[in-house]
Formats: C-alpha cells, structure tokens, sequence
C-alpha cells in the first residue's frame, strides 16, 4: 500500500513531518505552497487533482487535512487505484456556517488577506492548530486564487458517490470546519468511519492517526 498525504491550505507537506518515516509515502504540497510554488492560476484544483492522480500507481491510501481533504476526495473520483481515503478537518461545503465556516467570517478573512496577507496568514495558523508555526515556509499569494476556488465547491451530493473505505478524524475543538461536517460526511459515505477527537483543526498533530487507520 502507498500512502500520499496533503495538507491543508496555508501550510505545506511539512505540517506531516511526524509521518515523513512512513515507507512507500509521498507528501505533496499544495498550489502556491512549499515546492509547488508555480502552478497555471486558473482552474487550479481540477489542474490539481489530475496532479495528483498522475502520482497513484497502485494501491493507495490518500491522507487529506482540510482542502488537501477535498483534493483527496476528488481525486478519488477519478482514480480507482485509490482503496482507501483518510478526510481530517473535512468540509463538504466551507462557505456553509454548518458544514464549513461562517460566510460572514470566511468573508471578513479574505479582506484581511487582500490587506494584510502575511499577518492574516499568521493569525490563521495558530486559530486553526493553537499554536505559532515558524518553520513552515508561508504559500505564494496566488494561495488566494486556490482559496477562493475551494470556498465556491459543494460537494454535498457528491459525497455518495464515495464507495471505498473511508476514515473521517475531527477534532472537536476546530475553529476552522464546524464538526457537524464530520457528521455530515460520515452519514453520507456508506462504508466509513467517524473519529471525533479531543483537538484542533489538526488532530493529527496530537495523535498518531495511524491509529486509526490501521485499525
């Protein structure tokens, strides 16, 4: 089995430093983060997705965190080497006050960005896993163009088309994806499971999240 992991937005694959000793990995950035810091700005996560689908070969599990989640999902669509799909920090619909975010806060925040993107992008890490992050290189501002792309998806009704095992981990603490997505998710995926935790945006910085997907 080959596991690929994608993280979310405004970080890069080194928010996963703690799996990088998994074997048969892949951690890939996403548009206009880390090493992928050149990428076409137009029709940017299906550009993506196909990106990532080029990078599944055999028997697969993808690991998504937050956007790199919708990635992970929608590339599961359309790969069949995909056996196993791991949604942390989910969100079906973000612009959606239940399955996401507050329209009105995801609209103050992209103001913010437009004004001030290094601070906004500061402040947002630490709301989202509680704490200042230094060590991870900040996304290009062209992140905004993917942002906005991932903010207008609703993928509500695309979520029974998921027919493979799929494992849903939410921190019940998460100021970024209200934790009815999780529930959500988990009552329209037929073969999955849910796994609310006691944690941020990120849980899998406070557990080993193979934990559960081994189990």
């Amino acid at each position: 089995m080959k596991y690929i992991f994608i993280h979310g937005w405004g970080f890069s694959k080194e928010i996963f430093k703690d799996y990088f000793y998994i074997d048969n990995s892949d951690f890939l950035d996403l548009p206009f983060h880390g090493e992928m810091s050149d990428f076409e700005d137009k029709n940017i996560l299906e550009n993506y997705v196909n990106y990532v689908s080029s990078k599944i070969h055999k028997d697969t599990t993808l690991i998504g965190w937050s956007l790199g989640a919708t990635v992970s999902l929608l590339t599961t669509l359309k790969n069949e080497n995909v056996k196993k799909l791991v949604l942390i920090g989910f969100s079906p619909k973000f612009n959606d006050e239940k399955l996401g975010s507050s329209p009105v806060y995801i609209k103050a925040f992209l103001n913010n960005l437009n004004r001030d993107f290094s601070s906004t992008l500061s402040n947002f890490r630490k709301v989202a896993i509680d704490k200042e992050i230094k060590n991870i290189p900040k996304p290009k501002e062209g992140s905004k163009s993917l942002l906005k792309e991932f903010i207008n998806l609703d993928l509500t009704d695309t979520l029974t088309k998921i027919n493979i095992p799929t494992i849903i981990l939410h921190g019940i603490n998460d100021k970024i994806v209200n934790k009815e997505a999780a529930f959500f998710s988990h009552k329209k995926i037929k073969d999955s499971q849910l796994f609310l935790l006691d944690s941020h945006h990120g849980p899998f910085l406070e557990r080993d999240i193979f934990e559960f997907i081994n189990e």
